[in-house]
């Protein structure tokens, strides 16, 4: 190949080609101006190949060492192939792969050097490594969520029951409520990890940002101390969006503690909502969300703010900065993991000893908000005389479901999976609601209800599950008539619900 023809490959490679004699620049093609954001080809051939680099590299090692160990290598082999962290003119880090090619004639050495930026495969290789981190949680979530529900479904039911039966006896009364307590933290700290790996199972209303945020208001000041002022701005534009209540609420909560501790109990907390026009370009921000309009929920403290070494960690699951025993390392991973499966997304702004902004992002709806179902205010409306087939094969479970339905009044035929309820059935035995689980060996809870609402059209059906969303078999859950009851649950919260399918 004639020197010409290695000239116009030079020139018209898209990698960055530098040539390095003596620890100076002597040549570059136009690729490697753009590529570090020069303005002339002369101004990037002036500066010396150590300001290229910022101080440290990945694995935290000294940039000029480390460079004086690649060359000795390349020097040594021929050629030597590796990636880098390499610095643009604006100070932008971004990391690149580099071919060395070493050359040494009549005392000369020469370095040949092809710089390939691998920003893009960088962002997509922690895309696959978050998306593999989220199916192992989320396996693992699964299998623990279905087994711990099952676990305290009798934990958190008898103990609503043993409340009951030691009204006036308060020294049993906090023994007991002490337990129902540390039952409800597990229930809590199972569904943190389903929030994370996105595996819970939602129940979507159309709601308004605003009224969510002036809803909390009162119980967010509670939360935070009287030491934290909570501010509240809002426009005149809807912030309408599909979401599940609860888990905005969630949210709230969870954002409110995490700027709490960061200002030490006291300051000022923020929460604004309003309408965004999400152009990555216009905002400075990076998100996978499509440009367009979404409801924005601002939630922002005057703390510590986040140091740029903690700030990539911030969402990852039991990572946290308090002492041993007082995280959990679940609240902002709980949060993203709430926001995303909503189909929105987080972005964080922060800034050491000013504080932080967590700006939150949902698809916008125009559908109308759906009315609040008020909850049945006296225990004794929660009783009934109806019959209630019942099919669940957890031994545990069915004997708790049974217990506290006949207390309450019903008539009860229980079954040990959908097979045994077909029968009993088939048999006669009368049923004006169906209780049972979604997933059982045999006949699963959907295929029971569909079988029986081939005979009995408006059959009511309560479905109870303890697994994630992703193993339900939502088929038939979202028809009139039907509700799922997730657990664990309360005696009181599956009495609720029962009288609110039967009374709807």
């Amino acid at each position: 190949m004639g020197r010409d023809a290695y000239r116009e490959l030079f020139e018209r490679s898209a990698d960055a080609i530098l040539i390095i004699e003596e620890e100076r620049f002597v040549d570059c093609n136009q690729a490697a101006v753009d590529m570090l954001g020069y303005a002339r080809k002369q101004d990037l051939l002036r500066t010396h190949p150590s300001q290229l680099s910022p101080e440290r590299q990945s694995d935290g090692r000294d940039s000029y060492e480390k460079a004086n160990e690649m060359i000795r290598i390349a020097f040594e082999q021929g050629s030597h192939r590796f990636e880098w962290l390499h610095k643009r003119a604006s100070g932008e880090v971004f990391p690149v792969e580099v071919l060395l090619t070493a050359i040494e004639e009549e005392g000369r050495r020469t370095l040949h050097v092809v710089w390939r930026d691998i920003s893009e495969r960088k962002r997509l290789e922690e895309q696959l490594r978050h998306a593999l981190k989220l199916e192992a949680i989320g396996k693992v979530a699964g299998g623990i969520a279905h087994d711990f529900n099952n676990l305290l479904v009798p934990i958190l039911a008898y103990g609503d029951l043993l409340e009951r039966e030691l009204a006036g006896n308060e020294r049993a009364l906090e023994l007991v409520r002490e337990v129902v307590s540390a039952g409800k933290r597990a229930a809590e700290l199972t569904d943190q990890l389903l929030a994370y790996s996105r595996r819970q199972v939602l129940e979507p209303r159309v709601l308004d940002l605003r009224d969510e945020v002036a809803r909390a208001r009162r119980l967010l000041e509670r939360l935070v101390g009287e030491d934290v002022t909570i501010e509240q701005r809002a426009t005149s534009e809807s912030c309408k969006v599909l979401a599940d209540p609860g888990q905005i609420q969630r949210v709230l909560f969870n954002l409110a503690t995490n700027a709490r501790d960061a200002m030490g109990g006291k300051g000022t907390l923020s929460f604004t909502t309003g309408v965004a026009d999400l152009r990555s370009e216009l905002l400075g921000l990076e998100t996978d969300l499509p440009a367009g309009r979404y409801a924005l929920l601002e939630v922002s403290d005057t703390g510590c703010g986040i140091e740029a070494e903690v700030l990539p960690k911030i969402f990852d699951p039991f990572f946290t900065t308090k002492p041993v025993g007082e995280g959990t390392g679940l609240g902002l991973s709980t949060v993203v993991g709430i926001v995303r499966q909503s189909g929105g997304d987080v972005r964080v702004e922060t800034e050491v000893g000013r504080g932080t902004t967590f700006r939150i992002f949902f698809p916008l709806t125009t559908a109308e908000p759906t009315p609040r179902t008020e909850p049945v205010a006296a225990v004794s409306t929660w009783r009934g005389s109806e019959s209630i087939l019942l099919a669940e094969d957890q031994p545990r479970v069915a004997k708790l479901l049974r217990r506290v339905l006949s207390e309450a009044g019903y008539t009860v035929a229980y079954a040990r999976d959908g097979a045994e309820a077909l029968e009993l059935y088939e048999a006669g035995v009368p049923c004006d609601l169906l209780v049972t689980d979604v997933v059982m060996p045999n006949t699963d809870g959907p295929t029971l209800a569909r079988t029986l609402r081939e005979r009995v059209p408006d059959l009511k059906v309560l479905f109870v599950s303890g697994y994630t969303r992703e193993a339900l078999d939502l088929e038939g859950l979202s028809e009139p008539g039907t509700l799922l009851l997730r657990k664990p649950f309360t005696a009181e919260g599956l009495l609720r619900k029962l009288r609110l399918l039967l009374d709807g």
